[in-house]
């Protein structure tokens, strides 16, 4: 049986910009930088360092193949949406706001609590949830 989530995919189209924007404007945890052999790295983050990993990936034709990268290299800003759970949304998008981080749709309400949507430097969309008190 399926026990646990543990990593969700994003590809993205440089390491380094991707770390840089989960880290430093996101204020997420790099867990795992390797490169397990010559022309591929895992590098994955998450919030607090903790849960779900999300893996940064970049199609790589060399290693993949040249259909598979170029089908991966499409999905670049298409990734089905990350919802993130906040303390206070209306803080979090003011500061993210500050940081540069683009708001789609400012916190508003919602039947769970009060909601907003950002995107991240390639367009994937990222959900802030606040839960009801």
């Amino acid at each position: 049986m399926i026990e646990d989530m543990t990593h969700v995919m994003l590809f993205v189209k440089d390491y380094n910009e991707a770390l840089d924007f989960y880290t430093n404007k996101l204020g997420f945890v790099k867990v795992t930088d390797v490169s397990p052999v010559p022309g591929w790295r895992f590098l994955s983050v998450a919030p607090n360092g903790q849960g779900t990993e999300i893996i940064l990936h970049v199609p790589n034709p060399a290693m993949q193949g040249e259909a598979e990268a170029k089908r991966e290299t499409e999905l670049i800003g298409k990734t089905p949406a990350l919802i993130f759970k906040v303390d206070d949304c209306k803080k979090t998008c003011d500061e993210l706001r500050a940081k540069g981080v683009t708001i789609v749709e400012e916190p508003g309400e919602a039947p769970y609590g009060i909601q907003a949507h950002i995107v991240d430097l390639y367009g994937n969309p990222l959900w802030l949830i606040e839960p009801p008190r």
